[in-house]
């Protein structure tokens, strides 16, 4: 075979492949920018919150009294409130505010509060947040996917309510030990 031969297959073969990939990535552009814009800007709804299946619990009379002058824990149970009514917006704000205010949180926890329980449920809300933060603002997102990220930030924080009951409850009886 001849040089010329040689660098002539060559050279349609190389083509075809450029050709070939070409192509392939401007199909791929296509199918996912299309699926950016369907998933664009999706907005939560009070309904779609609704629809979340998870126990909900309130804070007993002798906790809310515990935690009335928590101010911190009052803006949280405000803005999960809130949230059921589809603003994600504190939630999704800049890092810096969302890093100062969970530090504030943990904080300012009450001296009757301040247990390791209670602590350990405070670093799961603080996980689900960031995790929320980040899921929100991802560009192409599923509106399901949001939704799993604002099911477990509601589950966390009653978890932590429920924990809070749990705490105070049991340091309020009075067991006589033997």
């Amino acid at each position: 075979m001849s040089k010329t031969k040689l660098f002539f297959r060559y050279f349609i073969m190389l083509s075809l492949f450029i050709l070939h990939t070409q192509c392939k990535d401007g199909t791929n552009q296509d199918v996912s920018d299309s699926e950016a814009s369907a998933t664009a800007g999706i907005n939560l709804s009070a309904t779609d919150i609704n629809q979340i299946k998870y126990t909900e619990y309130v804070l007993s009379d002798l906790a809310e009294q515990k935690t009335n002058e928590w101010q911190k824990f009052q803006v949280l149970l405000t803005q999960v409130e809130s949230l059921k009514k589809g603003n994600v917006s504190f939630f999704i704000d800049d890092k810096t505010t969302l890093k100062g205010f969970i530090d504030d949180l943990k904080k300012e926890i009450p001296q009757g509060l301040n247990l390791p329980s209670i602590a350990v449920r405070l670093v799961v809300l603080e996980t689900a947040m960031y995790k929320l933060d980040e899921t929100a603002s991802l560009n192409n997102i599923p509106k399901q996917v949001l939704l799993d990220a604002v099911k477990e930030l509601l589950i966390t924080h009653n978890n932590l309510v429920l924990q809070i009951n749990k705490s105070i409850e049991k340091a309020s009886q009075n067991i006589i030990k033997p």
